[in-house]
């Protein structure tokens, strides 16, 4: 997986089985059950759990490179 694109590739996927499971279901619940200002914080917070998960998902991709390498 030495080519950036294989790597962003296997990012967008998992990106995307991400957000459709856990970023789908969590903002569901905040819509239903959230109000206001409350409702924007926990969309926030969600995005911010979203970006994280990525960053970590990268940052393991990263190392397998550097494993193989």
């Amino acid at each position: 997986m030495n080519v950036p694109t294989d790597r962003l590739l296997l990012m967008l996927v998992a990106a995307t089985g991400f957000a459709v499971v856990a970023g789908g279901w969590a903002a569901a619940l905040v819509h239903a059950e959230a109000t206001g200002s409350e409702e924007l914080v926990l969309r926030v917070i969600i995005g911010a759990v979203f970006f994280a998960v990525l960053l970590g998902f990268w940052t393991l991709l990263s190392s397998t490179d550097d494993q193989t390498a």
